[in-house]
Order: C-alpha cells, then sequence, then structure tokens
C-alpha cells in the first residue's frame, strides 16, 4: 500500500499541468481548443486557417484543423 501514495500524487500533478482553456491535439491528427476563438488564434498565429470540425467530444471545446 505504500505505493499508494506516490501514484496518487503524480496524479494529480499530471492533471494539473494542462490548462482549460489551451490548445490540445487529438490522437486523429485533428485539434481541440475551448472556443472558435481560441481556434481561430492559434492557426492565425501559425499562419493558417482554422477549418472547424465541430464540437469535441462531449462538448467540451471544438475541433479544428490548421489549412
Amino acid at each position: 500500500m505504500n505505493w499508494l501514495a506516490p501514484l496518487s500524487i503524480a496524479l494529480l500533478v499530471a492533471g494539473c499541468g494542462v490548462t482549460p482553456n489551451e490548445v490540445v491535439p487529438m490522437r486523429d491528427g485533428t485539434l481541440r481548443a475551448t472556443t472558435y476563438v481560441q481556434a481561430s488564434e492559434h492557426c492565425r498565429e501559425k499562419g493558417t486557417t482554422a477549418r472547424m470540425l465541430g464540437k469535441a467530444p462531449a462538448e467540451q471545446g471544438v475541433l479544428f484543423r490548421c489549412e
């Protein structure tokens, strides 16, 4: 049972590492952002245009690609 405490702490730290308004890459190569504006800004910074693909799983933001 001594291994449980370090595991719990590691999971807590890992869960706090991503801010809720950050652009997150998805497994299929798409990106997820909290808002359409954030997605557009992310792509604009890269010199591309955001192509919106719909709502993210569980409606946790939007899915998009930079093209």
